[in-house]
């Protein structure tokens, strides 16, 4: 076991993808221990180390499993691969695979961080070239241990000690054993990553990279989710700016932001997928090309949810007897995934405002989304306090369901009456906090001592 863990450690040192700048087309990489950065065009190939682990298809989880993890706990979706309510009543659900690749990509970013700033901006054609370089690899990092912080954190108690495991050096055997952050420190972290990307990437050119715009994306989101009073208001200031950059544009309607595919106006952030991938894609049965074909559909209570909103046959078509979800099949075998796309700044502003108890203006935000999907306003004046968190809530549902998990995670953040996540009212299997993240995969307990398990899983 030992020597699988310095092998582990070993073989991730150095993920080297030779590809172009754009990363429109994916070749093999390769694991290589005696290279090093030492000029710009191995920096550019360690950079792109980094993008390795979106390319996933078969169980995935920034692909397939990405999107349907959230979807399935928050009760929106059914079927897969086993019973997932039953799993998460016992506490025994595990998610190695998404701990194992989000560290890949955590690993590999800072890599390309430590060997691009250790040259000289004279070795870049431009001077820019260096720090973009560096900031493009910071959000990569940001982006693995954002998933890891979410799924495997507390991020909901920012008195919680059950932090994130923040690496910020290549791994090797001397810093190995490392400890997870306080909730808190972890998200310090995680904004000081996006700041720096924010400072220092380019503005938005492609969907495959990250930029400044996209950044800015995140940084919403984050404030939202950490949640004081101050983050709530700067939430809806940067989601506004996001919606006003030139860069990208909400669509036109709703059925637009996915039948337009890679193409369409509002993405921000997606995965490049070759026509090698997309033919594995076509031979594994949770690819994203297959597992919206009639493996995972959307369950009977979000279909009662949907009901005759204008959005539901975006999430419900009916093909030889089993029921798809056509918003995530436009991008055929290549899968479009929708990691940010501008929409959700809308849903950022009315979250923000709802929580600040500003009525009026959370309707409002959800009344533009409404508007373009082609649906009725809706009457703040007839939506009582009480009602307003499930109010967001199911709009968030509708909105960008079974796309990138928010389901969940708006479920654990938006409270009830009594001042509990509405998770509790909305999953009845979910009885504990201790089910609202997954346990530490056992590996990492064994070969990390200082790492603590989350709690309710210490039998595992």
């Amino acid at each position: 076991m030992m020597n699988n863990n310095i092998n582990y450690i070993v073989g991730m040192l150095f993920f080297f993808c030779i590809m172009s700048c754009d990363i429109k087309e994916i070749p093999p990489h390769q694991l290589v221990k005696e290279n090093a950065v030492t000029n710009s065009a191995q920096a550019e190939q360690a950079l792109n180390g980094a993008f390795v682990p979106l390319e996933s298809i078969n169980e995935a989880p920034f692909a397939a499993d990405y999107v349907t993890s959230g979807s399935l706990m928050a009760g929106l979706a059914v079927g897969g691969f086993g019973s997932f309510d039953d799993q998460l009543i016992e506490n025994e659900f595990t998610s190695s695979n998404g701990w194992n690749q989000s560290s890949d990509m955590i690993n590999s970013a800072n890599f390309a961080i430590e060997g691009t700033s250790a040259l000289s901006p004279s070795e870049f054609n431009s001077p820019e070239r260096r720090n973009e370089i560096i900031a493009e690899a910071t959000f990569m990092r940001f982006f693995g241990q954002y998933y890891l912080f979410r799924y495997f954190g507390q991020h909901w108690d920012l008195n919680s000690p059950y932090g994130g495991l923040m690496r910020r050096a290549t791994a090797d055997l001397s810093n190995a054993n490392q400890g997870r952050e306080t909730v808190a420190d972890t998200y310090t972290m995680l904004l000081e990553d996006l700041d720096f990307v924010i400072a220092n990437a380019s503005d938005f050119s492609t969907p495959y990279r990250p930029s400044k715009l996209l950044a800015k994306a995140y940084k919403a989101e984050v404030l939202l989710m950490r949640g004081t009073d101050a983050d709530l208001q700067e939430a809806i200031t940067i989601a506004q700016q996001v919606l006003n950059d030139s860069g990208r544009s909400m669509a036109g309607t709703y059925a637009e932001v996915f039948n337009t595919g890679f193409d369409s106006s509002e993405l921000l952030f997606t995965r490049a997928v070759d026509d090698r991938l997309a033919s594995i894609a076509t031979r594994n049965v949770d690819s994203m090309l297959n597992i919206f074909g009639g493996l995972i559909s959307i369950s009977p209570a979000f279909e009662t949810l949907l009901g005759a909103d204008l959005r539901a046959p975006l999430y419900i078509e009916e093909i030889n007897d089993a029921l798809t979800v056509p918003k995530m099949s436009f991008g055929g075998e290549k899968g479009v995934m929708f990691y940010m796309r501008t929409s959700q700044m809308l849903l950022i502003q009315a979250e923000a405002h709802a929580r600040l108890g500003n009525k009026n203006d959370a309707i409002d935000a959800i009344n533009e989304l409404r508007v373009r999907a082609g649906e009725t306003l809706l009457d703040a004046s007839s939506i009582s306090d009480n009602d307003l968190s499930l109010t967001i809530y199911n709009e968030i549902a509708k909105e960008i369901g079974f796309e990138k998990g928010e389901e969940w995670f708006a479920a654990i953040r938006l409270k009830d009456t009594s001042g509990e996540p509405l998770v509790f009212g909305l999953k009845s299997e979910v009885t504990s906090v201790n089910q609202l993240i997954w346990p530490i995969p056992s590996a990492e307990i064994e070969f990390n001592e200082p790492m603590d398990q989350n709690p309710g899983y210490e039998q595992l």
